[in-house]
């Protein structure tokens, strides 16, 4: 009974914590177990028009990857999409407003840009102040995929001035899985519905999105609790400027002792807690996006080590993450099974 009286009440103190974080009026902001349900929501809400067009990129994260693609082939297949080809090496951001520039001028009709903050696995930081306002400039929705951003890159979303932005607490906010933020600008709030339908649809939005059916809402309510834990810890000075100076460190340690380069783009780019190493082609491993899986179980599978494995144009890349509880014990521990490796399997 306790439980029902009040879980409203756990809901609106854990959302007023965290849009108070990203700079957000509670009003339009709301709590989704993962970043992917957030922009189906999104997606799927939008009403387009017949001939519109959404814009995604080859650097967009897989299950969006495939959201855009569903939209435009099963779900609306009167909606154009457009893909547009990012690559290795960048140059810096302008290179990335320049094309997106020209795929904007070349298709007028998009009406919805999905793009993302920091991409992953990539772990590359886009500029999305300008994209956001270069998609506006076009007439065009901002949609902005932020998985890993809340807890690793300052954020303000009302100055931001995107029209959707989602991230996920459990990732760098010492949240449980399953709890995630979306944040609707105001003049949006007409259309936009969460995927499934329930019990409160032509209410408010915060109760259709609170009231989704029988679910667990425990990891929607520690948002509240990890963000204090977050700034108890000293906040983003102290935490990033731990994890910046690590990763740069285990960087330097992995260039030294394995002979490998990171993936090529400017330090302004980069992740502050994620990097990409550039692996060499391993005998038993030839390179194809289906041995992904299989080079990663035989990299980690009987070690204490894990990290993840990526296919990128043509060569396996290892993304590396940090956290405060990591030291240089552990990235020297990443690096002589990385090197055990090499030595058994080089090709």
């Amino acid at each position: 009974m306790h439980y029902r009286l009040n879980a409203k009440l756990y809901m609106d103190l854990a959302r007023k914590e965290v849009a108070d974080f990203v700079g957000a009026d509670v009003d339009n902001l709301f709590l989704v177990p993962n970043a992917t349900t957030a922009l189906n929501c999104v997606v799927k809400s939008y009403p387009f028009a017949k001939g519109d067009a959404i814009l995604d990129t080859t650097w967009t994260y897989g299950s969006v990857y495939l959201l855009c693609e569903d939209l435009t082939t099963r779900i609306r297949p009167d909606v154009e999409r457009v893909k547009l080809e990012l690559t290795f090496p960048c140059s810096g951001p302008e290179e990335i407003i320049k094309k997106y520039e020209e795929t904007f001028q070349k298709h007028p009709n998009i009406k919805m840009a999905v793009i993302d903050h920091i991409t992953s696995p990539s772990s590359v930081v886009l500029p999305i102040k300008e994209l956001v306002e270069l998609c506006h400039r076009h007439g065009a929705l901002a949609v902005i995929d932020g998985a890993h951003s809340v807890g690793q890159i300052p954020l303000n979303l009302t100055e931001l001035g995107a029209d959707f932005f989602t991230s996920n607490l459990h990732k760098w906010c010492y949240c449980p899985r399953g709890s995630a933020l979306l944040y609707c600008a105001p003049q949006h709030t007409s259309w936009l519905h969460p995927t499934n339908t329930s019990w409160h649809l032509g209410g408010s939005l915060d109760m259709e999105f609170f009231d989704l059916g029988t679910r667990d809402h425990v990891p929607f309510y520690c948002a509240r609790n990890a963000i204090q834990f977050y700034k108890a810890l000293g906040g983003m000075e102290k935490i990033v400027g731990y994890t910046t100076g690590l990763a740069e460190q285990a960087k330097q340690l992995f260039e030294k002792d394995l002979g490998l380069t990171h993936l090529d783009i400017p330090a302004s780019m980069e992740a502050p807690n994620m990097k990409m190493l550039k692996l060499p082609p391993f005998r038993d491993f030839p390179y194809c996006p289906e041995n992904t899986w299989k080079l990663m179980e035989a990299l980690f599978g009987n070690t204490k080590i894990f990290g993840i494995l990526t296919p990128v144009e043509g060569a396996f890349y290892f993304r590396y993450s940090v956290q405060i509880y990591n030291d240089m014990d552990d990235i020297r521990a990443a690096a002589d099974v990385i090197k055990a490796f090499m030595r058994k399997h080089a090709a």
